[in-house]
């Protein structure tokens, strides 16, 4: 087997995880702080904002390794295992015969963000209009 193959397995695999853990977000059987962890690990893992700065040597990728690292191991943990496993399967299923799954990614990646941003504008409204905090 060539390196090349055993790259694209490992990332085949990485993929269907992640996609494993949003099935796992979107499954009603999941408590809210638990979604609320992924999201947060996920949404740092992908913006392009970071607590430390990537020019930064050693630290500006560290705070990112930990803090995804952490969130994501955390959910691992509090997330059920049949919940999980039944998010794996899917996912293998799902992943394993399209091939423009890319696109898939790209979708929940912004429906994330958007779900974000509304939460966010929704709060900053509260807080300056209704002076509700």
């Amino acid at each position: 087997m060539t390196q090349l193959t055993t790259l694209k397995q490992k990332t085949h695999t990485l993929n269907a995880e992640i996609y494993a853990l949003y099935l796992s977000y979107r499954d009603v059987r999941v408590k809210w702080y638990v979604r609320l962890l992924l999201a947060v690990a996920i949404g740092y893992a992908i913006s392009p904002i970071d607590l430390v700065p990537d020019l930064v040597p050693v630290f500006g990728f560290l705070d990112d390794v930990v803090v995804v690292t952490l969130g994501l191991g955390f959910s691992y943990q509090l997330i059920s295992k049949l919940v999980l496993d039944q998010a794996r399967i899917q996912a293998y299923e799902t992943l394993g015969g399209v091939a423009g799954s890319g696109i898939t990614a790209y979708k929940i990646i912004g429906y994330v963000w958007m779900l974000v941003a509304t939460v966010v504008a929704v709060l900053v409204y509260k807080m300056f209009f209704l002076g509700i905090a």
